[in-house]
């Protein structure tokens, strides 16, 4: 029996429909904590910034203020919090200045229930989950500058540097796991040495370091 803490989600979502079907996926796992939800960027504001959920799914259309407003006031009272944009905008410029404004993650609504759950756990877990084709849209603007003597210079072995790169192309833990042919707990293990080395917190920090941003 897991007698670990449940993982707090709170939910910014303004569909009726959306927003209740994320509760009730929420309500029904192992593990996770329907913590509250809310239909606009001021209802959060207002009632999560003396409670504080650990991951908070921010749709980013909301009426009044956006969620990337919400993201950027919430995140300087409740710096703990995890922040997963959840919407079906891919584009460019939301991408970014949702990561600006301090959200950890970003899929879209096209995420099946399973990739939703893996994306809260990973970023509970201090990952930083986006959707392979966010990942992809995001690595295409950043420069490499290549270089594995430079990674190399910073301590990472080969097969961090393997890592990382994979990490870079948008890859989820278990897809680098097949691609290297090593478990999900070693994976893990590589990555939580490489933001040792790197001096980083988060997959989106590394990835940055990766294309020498």
């Amino acid at each position: 029996m897991n007698t670990s803490a449940p993982i707090k989600v709170s939910i910014v979502e303004d569909d009726t429909t959306i927003r209740e079907t994320l509760r009730s996926l929420f309500i029904f796992e192992d593990g996770m904590e329907a913590f509250t939800v809310h239909s606009t960027a001021e209802d959060a504001m207002m009632r999560l910034g003396e409670t504080c959920p650990d991951v908070v799914i921010m749709d980013i259309n909301l009426p009044g203020a956006s969620g990337i407003d919400c993201v950027r006031q919430m995140s300087q009272r409740c710096n703990s919090t995890q922040y997963l944009m959840y919407t079906v905008h891919d584009d460019d410029h939301r991408v970014f200045e949702a990561l600006k404004a301090g959200a950890n993650g970003y899929i879209l609504k096209s995420s099946t229930p399973d990739q939703i759950l893996d994306a809260v756990r990973e970023l509970s877990a201090g990952g930083s989950p986006m959707s392979a084709h966010v990942a992809r849209r995001v690595v295409a603007h950043l420069r490499p500058t290549g270089t594995a003597s430079s990674l190399a210079e910073s301590g990472l072995s080969e097969r961090e540097q393997q890592v990382l790169a994979l990490l870079a192309e948008g890859l989820l833990y278990k897809e680098i796991g097949d691609r290297l042919g090593i478990t999900v707990g070693t994976i893990k293990q590589h990555i939580h040495r490489m933001y040792d080395k790197l001096h980083v917190q988060n997959r989106t920090e590394a990835v940055n370091r990766y294309f020498g941003r």
